[in-house]
C-alpha cells in the first residue's frame, strides 16, 4: 500500500431477509485485518438559487491493489469503533505495469 493507513479495516459482503422478508445488510466478513486510509474532505458550496453556503462532506479512502473489494460491499472502520462506510465506487488508477492503490468513494452509515 503506498498511501498511510489511518486504519485497519474489515470488508463485509451480503445481504439477507429479516423475518418481514426485507432485505438488511449480512455481517458476512470477507476480509480482515486490511490496512486502509480513509479520510473525509469538507468542501463549502453555494446553492445557486439563494446563495446560501453548504458544507460538503466527501469520504475516500485507499486500499492495497490486491484486496477483493466491491460497489456495494461494506468497509468497517476496526481502528476508530467500529464506523461502516458502503461502498459506492472503486476506481483502479493504476495503468500497465502500475499497481496503484484502490481508491473508494465511500458513504458513511454509521
Amino acid at each position: 500500500m503506498y498511501a498511510l493507513a489511518t486504519c485497519l479495516a474489515s470488508v463485509l459482503r451480503g445481504t439477507s431477509t429479516d423475518v418481514y422478508l426485507d432485505v438488511v445488510d449480512a455481517d458476512t466478513v470477507a476480509a480482515t485485518g486490511l490496512p486502509a486510509a480513509i479520510r473525509e474532505r469538507t468542501s463549502r458550496v453555494s446553492d445557486g438559487a439563494t446563495g446560501t453556503p453548504r458544507v460538503v462532506r466527501v469520504v475516500s479512502g485507499q486500499v492495497q491493489s490486491d484486496t477483493d473489494v466491491r460497489v456495494g460491499d461494506r468497509l468497517r472502520d476496526d481502528t476508530h469503533g467500529g464506523v461502516i462506510y458502503t461502498v459506492e465506487n472503486v476506481t483502479d488508477p493504476g495503468g500497465a505495469g502500475n499497481t496503484a492503490d484502490l481508491e473508494l468513494e465511500l458513504k458513511r452509515v454509521t
